[in-house]
């Protein structure tokens, strides 16, 4: 270990040490009164993995899950504090999009905001996949519980999820009235705000919940040209849920929210002396070589620093209905549906090269939608065998206008637009098999049949040499060889086109996937399983297209992954150790080439997907929670995770030798895949204590994770055969502390007040969560977030 690391290490561990009180998560039941003693054993977690309810413990796959009280305790704001926790689990923000996530489980990653592309790793709030990553940094307030599924989840969870599922269930309308309120005040004069109200059951039929949050931060990013903060971000999100109950054999659950967000995108530069943009002279008085050297000084990952002057504002607007039906018909027999809908319309701005100069902003705007609609039945057919069977549809689609801005340094000032249509419609059928073959013994049996369909339509061209499209009174007409109109407001009515670079394509796809488990508990509360599942994700079509060369198709990837597990209580219920080891061969993955565009291409290069790779992963997963004493308790997690390509072929089309981008040699299977953490752990010490009237609660919870790459772009120099990931694309080795302290007084019944102070980041950690060298033109990063400090006051009624 690194001294530096060690010395932070040491820091750590200390802060720790004096911050660990807390609440006991895993050791106190959620009823449990601060006055009583709390009882010294683990309480259980009932989970819905296998679409069934079950103890988290008798589930034979590697699943992590959070109740509400855990997530509380572990000062988890939103999905990022997961990161580390969870074995496995990577999850970071793009920053140019709105609540937008890059989420890796062992080794299997998506990072893009295009909506083309399916996520490797699935959201799913209530039981509906989210089919895009925009919106998937779920704020944790109201949740019931937070389920981690690793590794494929294809059988049973929506649409193919190849790297895994997290699956969020919100809390239900309650039988009593009631209120819950928080309210906080933390670093970078951020402000949040949270209820939720409860009717209770009327008229023994329905029961509401009305349920809201609003978030504002200034941000923490210093843009030193306009002297300011950057990062601003504002949110609101409100809704009502019914829970309506005609019978005790029948219940439904309804919910309809809408999410507003508006702030603004942040880019810290990052590029050097390999970026065109370091030898860009375009504009009078302007130092390119100098700009690249102050970049290097101010912004190397820990300054936060940036010099954007072009627009970057986000705006976002999400309508989202969700239903769930379930209805025990008879004889150990019951239904469930699951309805999805959503709807956003997204018009962001980036300023990407991160500078004063005009070279390289972008505005994206977009309407997208989806639709989706599961059925199944659950049985048990006799005391041995439960047999699950259903059906899943999923539709959806976008319309996405994007103007790129190029400055003097790549040929400009011009515009070039890109308009792109995009559908995509899934039907599957699937059934899983549990069969209780002695007390002890037990195998799962499921498959899944699955076909996609999609088309895409998209047209890209120069629009303008001299007007850049961000006047919402533009109309077109002053631009050559465009055709189309916009709004008043600026929103996209009909289709711009570039004549001639129309391209159009239709792809389907079908696949069928299966999953078996075996399970043997050789004592109780002790059980070890052996499991292997096929994944896959979907191909499609390449929505970057720039012409009939690189919209594809590119087909599905695929993978096989095996797992063995242990998951087993000692002493007497105050002990519990989880053990995974899997291992995953990743056939046909898809990546991106950049590959010269045609002759009298409007750009010189265009981005293809390839299914170029294969690799193999493996590791070994470990978690722990144990209860120290009556108002004391600790948890651990490990993960070690040997994640490499075995090949990767990054052959292009029409390249002249020796010549961008084919100086890269063909076999650049050396990089690193993205999102691969070797090692990560985390420890964490939980305490709580009756005290006057009402109880003292404290947690702290230490994080650890080994660097790793966030991009797959070949370094300089290029030696053959030696290829790694260009260097600004890692992270650093990272530790994160998080810490609570708070009191709770019992106002008599179910009423209570709370105040606490919390820290996130308390190491003060400063890095970047992604890194993207972009064609060679110029370099980005998305900043993590700094230390965080803040104090809650809320209550219960």
């Amino acid at each position: 270990m690194k001294a530096g690391i060690r010395h932070k290490f040491v820091y750590s561990v200390s802060a720790m040490a004096l911050a660990a009180w807390g609440t006991a998560a895993y050791g106190q039941d959620a009823g449990t009164s601060g006055n009583e003693r709390i009882n010294d054993a683990l309480h259980e977690i009932v989970v819905t993995a296998q679409k069934r309810s079950e103890n988290v413990q008798s589930v034979p796959i590697a699943v992590t899950a959070l109740d509400a009280q855990a997530l509380s305790q572990a000062t988890v704001k939103d999905l990022r504090d997961l990161s580390g926790r969870v074995p496995g689990l990577v999850v970071d923000s793009v920053t140019s999009a709105p609540s937008t996530a890059s989420i890796a489980l062992r080794g299997i990653s998506f990072d893009d905001v295009e909506k083309s592309f399916d996520p490797a790793v699935g959201v799913a709030i209530d039981g509906v996949f989210i089919g895009t990553n925009t919106g998937q940094l779920l704020d944790s307030f109201d949740m019931e519980r937070m389920e981690v599924l690793r590794g494929p989840q294809g059988t049973l969870f929506g649409r193919n999820t190849i790297g895994g599922v997290i699956s969020v269930t919100r809390t239900r309308p309650t039988e009593t009235a009631g209120v819950k309120a928080q309210f906080s005040y933390s670093s970078y004069n951020s402000k949040s705000a949270r209820l939720v109200l409860n009717s209770g059951t009327i008229n023994d039929l329905i029961a509401l919940k009305a349920f809201g949050s609003w978030d504002k931060t200034d941000g923490f990013v210093n843009n030193l040209v306009q002297n300011r903060k950057d990062g601003r971000y504002e949110t609101l999100h409100g809704g009502l849920t019914a829970l309506i109950t005609p019978g005790s054999d029948l219940t439904a659950t309804l919910t309809y929210e809408h999410i507003r967000e508006r702030g603004e995108s942040v880019s810290i530069p990052l590029s050097n002396g390999t970026d065109l943009f370091c030898a860009y002279a375009g504009y009078p008085g302007f130092s390119p070589t100098a700009e690249c050297d102050r970049f290097t000084a101010t912004s190397d990952r820990g300054a936060y620093a940036t010099y954007e002057t072009a627009p970057r504002g986000i705006a976002n607007d999400t309508d989202m209905v969700t239903g769930n039906i379930e209805w025990d018909i008879a004889g150990g027999v019951k239904l469930f549906s699951v309805t999805g809908y959503q709807r956003n319309h997204e018009d962001a701005y980036a300023d990407f090269d991160g500078s004063e100069v005009d070279f390289f902003n972008t505005r994206r705007e977009q309407r997208y939608h989806q639709f989706s609609q599961e059925l199944r039945v659950v049985a048990d057919l006799t005391d041995r065998i439960n047999l699950l069977a259903g059906v899943y549809y999923f539709n959806s689609g976008y319309k996405l206008y994007q103007s790129t801005f190029l400055g003097a340094g790549l040929g400009g000032p011009a515009v070039i637009g890109q308009y792109t249509d995009h559908h995509a419609e899934s039907y599957a059928g699937f059934l899983d098999a549990q069969f209780k073959l002695t007390d002890r013994f037990k195998v799962t049996l499921g498959g899944r049949q699955t076909r996609d369909k999609k088309r895409l339509f998209t047209n890209y061209g120069l629009v303008s040499a001299l007007v850049q499209i961000t006047d919402p009174t533009y109309t077109g007409t002053q631009c050559e060889n465009v055709v189309g109109t916009f709004d008043a407001g600026g929103g996209l009515i009909l289709p711009v086109y570039a004549p001639g670079n129309d391209c159009s394509g239709r792809a389907d796809f079908s696949k069928f996937t299966w999953r078996a488990n075996a399970e043997y508990s050789f004592a109780p509360g002790k059980m070890v399983y052996a499991a292997y599942s096929k994944g896959f994700r979907s191909g499609g079509l390449n929505a970057r297209a720039t012409g009939p060369t690189s919209i594809g198709p590119y087909a599905p990837e695929v993978v096989d992954a095996y797992e063995v597990g242990l998951k087993a209580d000692w002493l007497r219920h105050t002990l519990r150790a989880n053990i995974a080891l899997y291992y995953s061969k990743y056939h046909n993955k898809q990546e991106e080439v950049v590959q010269p565009s045609p002759p009298g291409a409007a750009n010189p290069q265009e981005t293809v997907v390839k299914n170029a790779a294969s690799a193999t992963i493996k590791g070994i997963e470990i978690e722990t929670v144990m209860q120290l004493g009556s108002y004391l308790s600790a948890n651990t997690s490990f993960a070690y995770t040997d994640a490499k390509y075995d090949k990767f072929f990054n052959d292009v089309v029409g390249a002249t030798p020796g010549s961008p981008p084919d100086n890269v040699p063909d076999d650049v299977s050396t990089m690193d895949l993205r999102r691969a953490p070797r090692y990560q752990w985390s420890f964490g010490l939980n305490y709580t204590h009756p005290l006057g009237n009402g109880h003292f609660d404290a947690s702290a919870l230490l994080r650890y994770s080994s660097k790793y790459a966030t991009c797959i772009v070949p370094g300089y120099p290029i030696t053959p055969g030696q290829i790694r990931n260009d260097s600004r694309c890692f992270t650093k080795d990272r530790e994160n502390l998080s810490a609570q302290i708070g009191y709770t007084f019992d106002l008599g019944g179910d009423k209570e007040l709370n105040i606490a102070v919390f820290g996130r980041n308390l190491t003060d950690t400063r890095d970047v969560m992604g890194v993207l060298p972009v064609a060679g033109l110029f370099t980005f990063g998305t900043p993590y977030t700094p230390r965080v400090i803040g104090a809650q006051i809320g209550f219960k009624y």
